[in-house]
């Protein structure tokens, strides 16, 4: 008797235990936000809410998504009416451990008691921008002093001085090898680069040697893009030709 009484009891305690899922009074918060860097993630460029991106729960051990919600225009998601147990948070972002550009599952579990509300804090979705998706400019004008063929170096004698029209300038961004941009200036010298994110920058273009050490020597203009619409102005470049 004793011992069919027991069994009974705990028949009634098992189907009246609640597993990780809907139905409780917990609640799984938190603040989704965008971290925008540079392809090399050596710049922080900007952070903003995620805006509508989604957030996945896996409620306990199951090998399925249990719901998901949009991120609002704040960053902030919540799960609500939750039982106790183990959850699991999923999210989309840009693998930041690699340059491939690859997009990956980020998780965190965590253990939810009865009625409890957890907030998670920031989750971070990172995402790269390349060097021409910003709003920033350099801009600069190239001038071409020519020299008489008649004078020699040391002692040459200014023929002219003119607006270097056609002239090919070169961009690169940070630590890359090869240049990102080749541009010709225009009818009055002027040049402008663009859509540009903050950064480190290098400007160049070729000149003509006149000391006739070698053929051609390069002009060269390093700057810092510090701010998303900043407007950098390299004033006069001047290159020359004997």
């Amino acid at each position: 008797m004793n011992l069919i009484l027991l069994a009974t009891l705990s028949l009634a305690t098992v189907s009246c235990e609640e597993s990780a899922g809907t139905g409780g009074t917990g609640k799984i918060t938190g603040t989704l936000m965008r971290h925008f860097y540079n392809d090399d993630y050596s710049l922080l460029i900007k952070e903003t809410p995620a805006v509508d991106e989604e957030v996945f729960i896996v409620y306990g051990d199951e090998e399925v998504l249990g719901d998901r919600v949009f991120a609002s225009n704040t960053g902030r998601f919540s799960f609500d009416y939750l039982n106790p147990g183990t959850y699991t948070i999923y999210w989309e972002t840009e693998d930041s451990t690699t340059l491939l550009d690859e997009e990956v599952t980020q998780s965190v579990g965590l253990e939810l008691k009865s009625g409890e509300v957890r907030d998670m804090g920031t989750l971070v979705q990172f995402v790269t921008l390349k060097w021409d998706d910003g709003d920033a400019s350099i801009r600069g004008r190239v001038k071409l002093t020519n020299y008489t063929n008649e004078s020699e170096w040391p002692n040459l004698v200014i023929k002219d001085i003119s607006l270097a029209q056609e002239q090919e300038v070169y961009l690169t961004y940070g630590s890359h090898s090869f240049y990102d941009e080749r541009i010709r200036t225009q009818y009055d010298g002027t040049f402008e680069f663009n859509h540009l994110i903050p950064g480190d920058y290098k400007i160049f273009l070729y000149s003509e040697d006149v000391t006739g050490a070698t053929q051609m020597v390069t002009i060269e203009r390093n700057v810092t893009i510090t701010e998303p619409e900043q407007v950098i102005d390299l004033g006069e470049i001047m290159i020359y030709k004997h």
